[in-house]
Formats: structure tokens, sequence, C-alpha cells
């Protein structure tokens, strides 16, 4: 028998389409607690999404530690009870900010480590949604939010101390720094030890990975 997963992972990078699966998700099972990133009352996030500013807040190290304290509170007040869907943890949220904050590739894969430790009791599920073209995707979302949007994003981004111990800025810069950041969660997601899920990120058919991703998600006997 294939049981429905307690705790869902929708991940994949910005404009991918994690948002609009995890409420998709939501709405199909409706006894799921659906977390967006931007949520008021998410439990596992540190600070404020697009973390471009956490830098003056925590180091690698003391982000690490915190994130890792919220997940071992959230994962002992679950217990057996409860459905959940988290969009855009534990990458965007989390091993982003660590890779803004420049964090030792070592430290990282540490923290991949450890964080799955962690989630062992629960036995989270993965949905990935995987980019070809990390720089081309980003350019697009670009065309698609708007000037507005890239320069706030670009803005923020250039203060990390990623983009600044590099000497890169501006858009040339982050296109830079997301298609570092791409290769790397790709390895980390690689090294998944549950089960998992990666659908290509700008599928041909949308609908078609719609169907693909509540199939595997509701599928129970």
């Amino acid at each position: 028998m294939i049981q429905r997963p307690r705790i869902l992972f929708v991940e994949g990078l910005p404009g991918s389409g994690k948002s609009t699966a995890a409420a998709e998700i939501g709405r199909r099972c409706p006894d799921s607690r659906v977390f967006l990133e931007m949520h008021p009352n998410h439990p596992l996030l540190v600070g404020v999404p697009p973390f471009g500013t956490i830098h003056r807040v925590h180091t690698a190290d003391s982000f690490a530690a915190r994130a890792l304290q919220k997940l071992d509170a959230f994962v002992e007040k679950t217990g057996s009870d409860g459905s959940y869907v988290f969009e855009s943890h534990p990458l965007q949220s989390t091993v982003r900010v660590l890779f803004q904050l420049d964090a030792p590739e070592p430290a990282m894969l540490k923290f991949w480590s450890d964080l799955q430790d962690r989630l062992a009791p629960v036995e989270p599920w993965l949905l990935y949604f995987r980019e070809s073209d990390p720089g081309q995707a980003m350019e697009a979302i670009f065309r698609e939010r708007g000037l507005a949007w890239q320069t706030y994003v670009v803005e923020a981004l250039s203060q990390s101390p990623w983009m600044k111990e590099r000497g890169l800025s501006g858009v040339a810069g982050l296109l830079e720094m997301v298609r570092y950041y791409a290769a790397f969660i790709d390895q980390l997601v690689d090294s998944w030890r549950y089960p998992m899920l990666a659908l290509a990120a700008r599928p041909e058919s949308y609908k078609g990975r719609t169907n693909a991703l509540i199939e595997w998600v509701t599928a129970c006997g």
C-alpha cells in the first residue's frame, strides 16, 4: 500500500510553478495544510523572503542552526497527525539562504544531511521542478514580472555575501549566481533519501505536469 505523504515539499527555482502546484495539491487534498513561502504563520521559515538582507542578522552557521531548530520543533509537535504541503522548502527558503551567505559547500552538504536525519520520523516526499537552463528561465521571469520586480531582486541579491565575494553585481551577476545555485541544488536533490518525483520546470504541457504530480501525490492503495 502506498500512503499519501504526511509532509510534501514542493521545490524548484523561482517561476517554476511551485505555488500553483502546492495550491492545486491543497485543492485536491483538502485535509492537507498548505504553506506557501510567504505564509505569515509558516512554521519552518527563518526570516522573511527574499532574504536579501539576512546577512545583517545571521551568519551561515547561525542561520543553519536556527533552521534546524525550527524543523525539530515542528517535527516534534506534528507527531503522526495531519498532512502538510510546503512550497519553496527546504531548498529555496534554507539552502538558498546559506548559498547567498556564501557558506562553504561542505557546510551546506552537512546541513542537507542533518536536515534529512531530522526528517526521518516523517519520511517526507519531495516534488522537484528541474530546470535545464536556469539563466534563460530567470530572464523569462524578469520579462513576465516586470522591471520593478527585476530591480528589487537584483538590488537585494547584489548585497549578498556570495555576489560580493566574487565581485558580481547587476543582472549579469544575478544570472551567474542562479546558474551556480541551480547546479548545486540539483546535486542536493539527487541525494534526497525519501520518495521524490522530478518533473520539468517548464514542461511542454503544464496540464500534463499537473496531472502527473497529482497522480503521484494522491496515489494510495
